[in-house]
């Protein structure tokens, strides 16, 4: 069983056939939703420390899987284009088998061994990307 943080988690496979299911987050894994102008830098950055990244070329995103709750403590003030999605959400996950479009894809393709990406390194290249794409982020004055 795959550990991250110290915590075992939970055992999960993405769907089996040829079509992309709805899956909950939450439960193996939570979600976090980039666009791809900022999550491409953010590839280039993690390169082999990536785990697994679902492609949705409709909506123009790159879906990364994290342990459970591991974003919880993220200032998303400094990440204005990233959603973390949890326990309320599904997403479209493809077989594994898909790693070219069209439709959505792995971009970067399950690997037996590991599926999710370090929190604090994916935290870490999305607020590099995000400042050198949108510049930086400052609080508003009270």
């Amino acid at each position: 069983m795959e550990t991250t943080n110290n915590h075992p988690v939970r055992p999960w496979t993405p769907p089996s056939g040829h079509s992309a299911q709805l899956q909950p987050a939450g439960r193996a894994w939570d979600v976090v939703r980039v666009p791809r102008f900022i999550g491409n830098p953010v590839l280039e950055s993690l390169g082999e420390a990536t785990g697994a990244v679902i492609k949705n070329p409709i909506d123009r995103v790159l879906y990364w899987l994290i342990e459970p709750g591991a974003a919880s403590g993220w200032d998303m003030g400094q990440l204005p284009c990233v959603e973390v999605w949890g326990a309320t959400a599904y997403i479209e996950v493809p077989p594994a088998s898909r790693t070219t479009g069209p439709g959505i894809h792995w971009h970067v393709p399950l690997r037996y061994d590991r599926y999710l990406t370090d929190p604090a390194a994916l935290h870490s290249a999305l607020r590099t990307a995000t400042r050198e794409a949108l510049g930086p982020r400052t609080e508003a004055r009270r």
